[in-house]
């Protein structure tokens, strides 16, 4: 394959209680046209963040694209991408996850598919440093991970097809590495006991579709409970999305964006409460309503 256009889904990961351990797919995708065999290499970008994305020396697609070349002993070729990225950046829906993944599946495509899916998963691990929005993006649906030295292991489960996602996007933008550094060394046994409770819940919650588990399995002490204070109004707008009728709501990876599971017909209520919220704390952004996606990345033909 000399041309091809790549369809990637964006992700929320955590999940509350699941830290680098759940991702979840969300139908917002990365559209990535790969096209080889011409004289230098070529980037442009359109929708959020274009003007970072072109920026080709930390452009993680293409450090993702040359580490599978390397790894197939394949010399990366001339080439042109065209990115569309609708996967507002730093905001904890995934964007890095589903650039890794463009990247690494890009390549395999163009030098022959010489790596399989547990490659592609341990390479995006490798260079991300968790594995649970990569993995959503290349496979859909809920995917829960563990790495045992450096090989993720992994199951998937597809979330019901009534179940969405209400979000709050705030315009605050937090870094991964920034609120990876607000968290502590250790924590208290009671706590680690509640989180490992609280994510075998959540996991069966998804694999039994029971919808009354979901409250229960997002309760987190791992992260939440000091990430919150990056985010003015943490508490008050996910008080506001269970008032309005969320099934569970979190923060959505390390943040800012926070996001209410919940069915079709309360989602844009569930999604303007939340903003509400926000902007009663000071805090602006939008609500959207997005679906979880139950395919992952895609050969558009």
């Amino acid at each position: 394959m000399r041309e091809f256009t790549l369809r990637v889904p964006a992700s929320t990961s955590n999940l509350g209680s699941g830290f680098d351990a759940l991702g979840l797919a969300i139908d917002l995708p990365l559209t990535v046209k790969f096209e080889a065999g011409i004289d230098g290499r070529h980037l442009r970008a359109w929708g959020e963040g274009a003007a970072i994305i072109e920026q080709e020396q930390d452009n993680l697609l293409l450090q993702a694209f040359d580490r599978a070349c390397r790894e197939m002993g394949c010399e990366s070729p001339p080439l042109r991408i065209e990115m569309n990225n609708p996967i507002p950046l730093k905001r904890g829906l995934g964007s890095s996850g589903a650039a890794i993944v463009a990247g690494l599946v890009g390549a395999n495509l163009l030098c022959g598919k010489k790596l399989s899916q547990q490659q592609l998963l341990d390479l995006a691990n490798e260079m991300e440093g968790h594995p649970e929005n990569a993995s959503a993006s290349l496979l859909g649906g809920l995917t829960v991970n563990g790495v045992e030295n450096g090989v993720v292991k992994l199951q998937r489960f597809l979330p019901p097809e009534n179940w969405v996602a209400a979000a709050f996007i705030p315009d605050l933008e937090i870094a991964t590495h920034e609120a990876r550094r607000v968290l502590p060394e250790r924590l208290p046994r009671r706590e680690a006991v509640n989180n490992v409770q609280r994510v075998a819940v959540l996991v069966a919650a998804f694999a039994k579709r029971d919808a009354s588990l979901l409250k229960f399995g997002v309760q987190d002490w791992l992260h939440q409970p000091y990430r919150k204070a990056l985010i003015p109004g943490f508490e008050a707008i996910l008080a506001a999305a269970y008032e309005a009728g969320a099934l569970a709501a979190f923060l959505s990876g390390s943040g800012s964006t926070l996001l209410a599971i919940c069915s079709k017909r309360n989602a844009k209520k569930i999604s303007r409460a939340m903003t509400q919220a926000g902007a009663q704390n000071q805090l602006a952004g939008r609500a959207a309503v997005l679906k979880f996606a139950r395919n992952g990345a895609q050969v558009l033909r």
